[in-house]
């Protein structure tokens, strides 16, 4: 049985893809281990589809980051030598250097997966002894292009959960407005400084809302105050059937939440992460055109947001126009594995 090792961490953003492409993996008869980090290991679940290893990366200090990298590297090194994978895929940030640098040292096949527009500084340094490098976006800033590099370049999308649900995705109708506050990992307090006040002043609406847990309840009793139906949790489950049920999206705009945008065509509003290290959600968002509204998080106020939110409950066909200016989704996990069998056999 061929064994592959996928690397990822950190972020949902970084380990929901990987996910997606370890199961893929595994359904078809590949022997597949996945390693993460402490961070990253909550959003696996109870997977039974492949094997679990759990590194340790502490990113807060950086000398400690430089010290679990180097410590991981070595660890590695002997691990890949004793049961040696025929290939090593890296989905970007700092828990998949060391996986993937081992390998490259050992000559074993290696494939990297930037899932923002910008390459990650991780990704860039592994871009350059990899098989295969492999992109959401169509143009990616960052990436390589001396020589015969672009060869090995390939967009595959950034593989996503939710690609039978997209198929099935239905828009509500009914008469309460319904919209998603999706903050992600990254400065999701704003959300509760800035959007849930913005919210409060509708009527008529309901509202799901992800949170950090030190917010939830004060969002709970601003909404409660406010008389509106609101469904606050520091993560969602059934995230596919609350896009399902939302007329409008408020959120970050890390890789996988553009795709999944994408693939339910939702109206959104996007509120970049302005203090990621190299712009990549800008750019991100950027990659849906006119199919998103796009607010500054430097300058945003309650005021500006609730106006926004306000023109899309009194324009319904609003709504429709912001979808149907959505970008085309395609099955981006197959384009993922049709890839990895190309690096697996050249």
């Amino acid at each position: 049985m061929i064994k592959i090792v996928i690397v990822a961490g950190g972020t949902g953003g970084h380990v929901f893809p990987a996910k997606c492409v370890a199961e893929k993996l595994a359904n078809a008869g590949y022997d597949c281990e996945f390693i993460v980090d402490q961070r990253g290991k909550k959003y696996l679940g109870d997977s039974t589809k492949f094997a679990i290893t759990e590194q340790k990366i502490n990113c807060k200090y950086k000398a400690m980051l430089a010290f679990n990298i180097i410590i991981n590297f070595i660890k590695n090194i002997f691990k890949f030598i004793k049961k040696r994978p025929a290939c090593v895929i890296g989905f970007g940030g700092y828990p998949s250097f060391a996986p993937v640098a081992s390998a490259q040292i050992l000559g074993i096949k290696t494939i990297i997966h930037e899932q923002n527009a910008v390459m990650g500084r991780a990704n860039v340094v592994l871009s350059y002894f990899a098989k295969g490098v492999f992109t959401s976006f169509n143009e990616t800033l960052g990436l390589l292009r001396q020589g015969n590099k672009l060869k090995k370049v390939r967009c595959v999308g950034n593989p996503t959960r939710f690609d039978n649900s997209y198929k099935n995705a239905i828009r509500p109708n009914t008469s309460i407005f319904t919209i998603f506050v999706f903050g992600g990992s990254q400065g999701a307090s704003l959300f509760a400084d800035i959007v849930t006040p913005a919210i409060c002043k509708l009527k008529n609406i309901k509202v799901f809302q992800q949170a950090r847990s030190n917010d939830i309840e004060r969002i709970k009793k601003l909404y409660t105050d406010a008389g509106i139906g609101a469904t606050v949790s520091d993560f969602f489950n059934n995230i596919d059937e609350i896009y399902q049920q939302s007329d409008l999206v408020i959120s970050r705009s890390g890789a996988s939440t553009v795709f999944e945008i994408i693939g339910f065509r939702m109206p959104a509003i996007l509120i970049p992460y302005s203090r990621s290290i190299n712009g990549d959600q800008e750019v991100n968002a950027k990659a849906l055109g006119n199919g998103a509204i796009v607010l500054n998080e430097q300058t945003l106020t309650p005021d500006e947001i609730f106006n926004v939110i306000k023109k899309f409950i009194e324009n319904p066909l609003l709504l429709k126009e912001f979808s149907e200016k959505l970008p085309p989704y395609k099955n981006n996990n197959d384009e993922f594995l049709t890839g990895i069998d190309y690096v697996l056999t050249h």
